[in-house]
């Protein structure tokens, strides 16, 4: 049987350190989310976007707080998991084999984790909204709805990387085929 096609030593260490550095950057997202109370600064992004006769409206329940934090850390956590795919991605190519399953599953994880953050970017700030003002008096309650084009973009890069996981099981399907061949 054949070895495998290897990536050059050079790509491979050059996915070593961009693996490390991921998770690196990994260790301090969640770090300065507890250290620098990330949370309440999505918070208050939030609530500095409504009119302010709806502000005198809203009331903190337990409830609420805990509902609106937990948004929050969705909102925030959701790009953590975009660097644990890419460190996974590093950590698959530096071993240096590209046709894989290992590979295929990697790439795949990563286009569905940038797709699934742009899709909680484009809902997160509804939600915050709504859940500041869902028990708010009539007249009182707000809604927003944006779109802005970084989410369109990386909704757009989540899916071509999801096509390009497909493309790469094709690909290693026949290079497997091709290794019973030889």
């Amino acid at each position: 049987m054949n070895t495998p096609t290897l990536l050059p030593d050079r790509t491979r260490l050059v996915c070593r350190v961009l693996k490390w550095l991921a998770l690196l950057i990994l260790v301090l997202m969640v770090a300065a989310y507890f250290l620098l109370d990330v949370s309440s600064t999505i918070l208050d992004s939030a609530w500095e976007g409504l009119q302010p006769h709806v502000r005198e409206d809203v009331s903190y329940s337990g409830g609420k707080k805990l509902l609106l934090h937990v948004l929050a850390a969705i909102g925030y956590f959701s790009l953590t998991l975009i660097v644990i795919g890419a460190a996974r991605v590093f950590s698959v190519f530096q071993k240096g084999v590209v046709f894989a399953p290992a590979a295929v599953r990697a790439v795949r994880f990563l286009g569905l984790t940038i797709f699934l953050f742009a899709a909680v970017q484009l809902i997160l700030p509804t939600l915050m909204v709504l859940g500041l003002t869902y028990d708010n008096g009539p007249g009182n309650r707000a809604l927003t709805l944006g779109i802005n084009s970084n989410t369109v973009i990386l909704l757009m890069i989540g899916a071509v990387i999801l096509v390009i996981g497909q493309i790469l099981t094709q690909a290693t399907d026949i290079a497997h085929e091709n290794e019973q061949f030889i």
